[in-house]
């Protein structure tokens, strides 16, 4: 049983701009939203501050804080600052003013109207004795310029929110780099990503961030999770900020209480989740993108095997990243199967079929894929669309066995969803899931609409994060019956997906199929022979 720590979020927000919905609208928003998911306090800036005067976004914040109840004790102010205040009179001293009236030490960067971090070095050297700590999202500069104001201003820390995986390798260089950057949690939805920073660099260089509200509780899933010390998860919760901005710890306090269902309370607790849970998607085998501890297929079996143990997965379904993305995708598939043969019940594996290769893999589909789940498709990394024609052999032969095919889709290009239309029209029993359920918002569209109009199109789970469409929406369109969940592990994190599904607000009876029950349901319907 594990003990769940007191949680500051590092990347909240609320209040409204002139050219975005907001996120949060006000104040209490955005404390109903830590208050379901038991996070006790969080550092906010003013959404107002993109597009408005500075320091007067940060009156109305401070206003709203203090008018809200329970604001007062749970919301860190961080202040917006802007190279303008240096020439704007009285600017640094109002600025001071609120830091030390509040008092906070978080202060929030934006890059908007041209300015640049650089440009912000002289307001942090005049600022210095307050030991601030300037909390930036990931492109909000350039990496030259993060390392040359770090090291100019060693008694500021820089908090840099928003780092994913194709941004790690750079994130990490700079925690090698400079001993006053720390990176928040809150897109570090890849695997073992926490282990591998409290590894390489400390506990006390990563911080807890929620993210959006699509994430849900998906990053407090993936600190729970996290195969690290007590001492280590109760720093990144909340212990580094506490000592970076001054803040006394909770103390006699009453436990803050999540509002999700018992599945989400057994995850936190480190507990099998006592429901059939079936991955729908995953990989294994070398990466050339993400930072991985191990790229050796055998090695990330076993570790995805004591994952399913721990969690009570049922079954893995995955697909090889040598059958994917190498030059010899036949024997990429052939590997993959043959190495998942002692491990034949939990796992699965889809057979990957490039078309650009289809000289090769057509002619061995009666002799391989028995031995296959299903297939999966990557027409985004390939260059193909998902109607290409020398997909046929593919679809005739799913369609013949009632075989499901995971598609990796993305809204705007050759993989969206709505290039399905046809083709799931014409291949009625075989069942097409849509991988990250489009992506983004037109993906997710587009991935409804394609669902609701075909029986055989399901939704499938990861990566969806990247969409702000609520899932509560979706599953009021489509119905849980229609959504399967998958991690996209081995290079996603199965924590980190597990969490922000569990943490929808909704019960537990629409969560269930989902994790399970749909897919059991898809495979049993394979024809043999």
């Amino acid at each position: 049983m594990k003990n769940q720590p007191e949680m500051i979020d590092a990347n909240g927000q609320f209040g409204r701009n002139v050219n975005s919905e907001p996120l949060y609208p006000k104040a209490g928003d955005y404390l109903r939203h830590l208050s379901r998911l038991g996070v006790r306090r969080g550092i906010a800036w003013h959404a107002a501050a993109v597009s408005h005067h500075a320091l007067s976004a940060n009156r109305s914040m401070l206003a709203e804080i203090l008018k809200t109840p329970g604001a007062r004790a749970r919301l860190i102010p961080a202040l917006t600052v802007s190279p303008p205040m240096l020439y704007e009179r009285g600017g640094v001293s109002d600025l001071r003013s609120m830091m030390t009236g509040h008092p906070t030490r978080a202060l929030h960067f934006k890059q908007n109207f041209g300015h640049t971090l650089r440009q912000l070095e002289p307001l942090l050297a005049r600022l210095a004795d307050l030991r601030p700590v300037l909390f930036m999202q990931s492109g909000d500069f350039r990496p030259e310029e993060l390392l040359d104001v770090a090291a100019s201003r060693p008694e500021t820390h820089f908090v840099i929110r928003g780092i994913m995986w194709g941004g790690m390798a750079q994130g990490f260089d700079y925690l090698r780099r400079r001993a006053n950057v720390i990176l928040d949690s809150s897109w570090l939805h890849t695997w073992n990503a926490l282990e591998l920073i409290v590894r390489e660099f400390g506990a006390d260089r990563v911080v807890f961030g929620l993210g959006g509200p699509a994430h849900n509780g998906a990053a407090i899933g993936a600190l729970m999770q996290a195969q690290i010390p007590d001492g280590a998860r109760a720093a990144i919760a909340g212990g580094t900020l506490e000592r970076l901005l001054g803040l006394a710890p909770v103390r006699r306090a009453a436990p803050m209480r999540d509002r999700c269902g018992m599945f989400w309370k057994r995850l936190l607790a480190g507990r099998a989740l006592g429901a059939e849970v079936v991955d729908a998607h995953f990989h294994l085998g070398g990466s050339g993108g993400y930072l991985l501890e191990t790229n050796d297929l055998g090695e990330q079996i076993e570790a995805s095997a004591a994952m399913a143990r721990r969690l009570g997965i049922g079954l893995v379904i995955a697909s090889g990243m040598e059958a994917l993305l190498s030059e010899d995708p036949l024997g990429g598939n052939r590997l993959l199967a043959k190495a998942l043969l002692p491990h034949r019940g939990r796992f699965a594996a889809y057979f990957g079929y490039n078309p650009r290769f289809g000289n090769v893999l057509a002619p061995a589909l009666e002799r391989m894929m028995p031995g296959f789940a299903g297939f999966k498709t990557l027409c985004g990394y390939w260059g193909v669309r998902l109607d290409d024609k020398r997909f046929a052999p593919m679809w005739e032969y799913a369609e013949r066995r009632r075989l499901p095919i995971l598609n990796h889709t993305w809204d705007g290009g050759g993989d969206s969803p709505r290039i399905l239309r046809d083709v799931v029209r014409k291949y009625p029993n075989a069942t097409f899931l849509i991988g990250h359920s489009g992506g983004g918002d037109a993906g997710r569209a587009e991935a409804v609409e394609l669902a609701r109009e075909n029986p055989n199109v399901m939704l499938e789970w990861c990566g969806s994060f990247c969409s702000n469409v609520p899932w509560e929406k979706t599953l009021k369109q489509v119905g849980a019956s229609r959504v399967v969940y998958g991690s996209d592990a081995y290079p996603h994190g199965v924590g980190w997906e597990l969490g922000r599904l569990l943490s929808l607000n909704v019960p537990d009876s629409q969560i269930k199929p989902i994790l399970g029950a749909n897919m059991r349901r898809i495979l049993a319907r394979r024809r043999m022979g």
